[in-house]
């Protein structure tokens, strides 16, 4: 009871207009989400929504859908699905134990692939007698196979909000990437050992760069205290516009994960390290070009995400069969 209390409360806070937006671990997969929606026809929405109203009670995913308030139908069904996006970082909270039992535990590994190279003679190459770590790509094929499947709505659902949220994690370079050398042989996971604060400083004020990538978009642009939503649109909308799809569809690739963690590999391995020091504030310079590169990958993300349930979930197109020739 105390539980279903709290998270009623944290219900009602959470999608408040004040809440405030975090790293690309939020920020970051609800613009993905949003340009995905942009790109979803309304059949498409509505089928997915309804999926994911009937997700299974204990998950909880439902339950941040709001049928009332002043916000018309669409934006809050666009609302519900932005927020799906974050729901594998959601059920991390283990104050709520059933759930994280059920749909958290032992799947840490499940965002990201850590792919091992290292520098030589001052160029990356990749280091070829360790095989890449974590699941990513193993359940993005798991997921991508359920929503096509006969499962259940209840199954697809949760389906739906992990491959939103795993499209996001498979954008960010440092989600695909572990860079070896003499400090951190067995890999820097992803950026997580590569510290931008100097040795010393307190473990709760400590920065790394994989933080930094995740929260590129905050860091960059951060929040004036905006209502959230009213605080990503605007950016999601300049990426729309920079990075139109008509602009963006021959790079696309669609389905072809491998591609995707490549080109986010690459990013790691040739960019997000480049005049960088260990235990050093990035510099604005930089910042700004890994704001530039988020956007890209956000926009390629998206759009992929989109027609991904598209293709899913949308009506087929008819069979065109050629008329018979008039002689036969």
């Amino acid at each position: 009871m105390r539980n279903f209390l709290f998270f009623t409360v944290f219900i009602v806070v959470f999608l408040s207009c004040g809440i405030q937006a975090f790293g690309w671990d939020e920020t970051g997969h609800k613009i993905t989400a949003y340009i995905a929606w942009q790109r979803m026809t309304p059949e498409v929405r509505e089928k997915v929504i309804k999926i994911l109203r009937n997700s299974p009670e204990d998950s909880q995913l439902a339950a941040f859908y709001m049928s009332y308030g002043s916000r018309t139908r669409e934006s809050r069904e666009r609302e519900f699905f932005m927020i799906a996006a974050t729901w594998p970082d959601i059920i991390k909270d283990n104050d709520f134990q059933t759930r994280f039992n059920k749909y958290a535990k032992n799947n840490s590994d499940w965002h990201y692939v850590n792919s091992f190279w290292t520098l030589k003679d001052g160029k990356a190459v990749m280091v070829e007698d360790m095989s890449p770590a974590g699941r990513i790509m193993k359940k993005l094929d798991d997921f991508n196979a359920l929503i096509r499947s006969n499962a259940s709505d209840a199954e697809k659902a949760i389906a739906i909000a992990w491959l939103e949220h795993l499209i996001g994690d498979i954008h960010q370079p440092l989600h695909a990437s572990a860079r070896v050398n003499e400090y951190d042989p067995k890999g820097d996971r992803g950026g997580n050992a590569f510290l931008l604060t100097p040795k010393g400083t307190k473990r709760n004020e400590q920065d790394n760069l994989h933080s930094f990538w995740d929260g590129i978009v905050n860091r960059y642009k951060p929040n004036q205290d905006n209502c959230e939503f009213e605080y990503i649109e605007p950016i999601a909308q300049d990426i729309l516009k920079m990075y139109s799809y008509d602009k963006m569809k021959d790079k696309l690739s669609q389905g072809k994960f491998d591609t995707w963690a490549n080109e986010s590999l690459a990013i790691a391995m040739n960019v997000a390290y480049k005049d960088l020091k260990f235990g050093e504030k990035p510099s604005d310079k930089y910042t700004k070009k890994a704001f530039e590169i988020a956007q890209e990958r956000l926009a390629l993300g998206g759009y992929r995400l989109g027609d991904l349930f598209n293709e899913v979930f949308g009506t087929p197109p008819p069979i065109k069969v050629p008329p018979i020739p008039a002689n036969q």
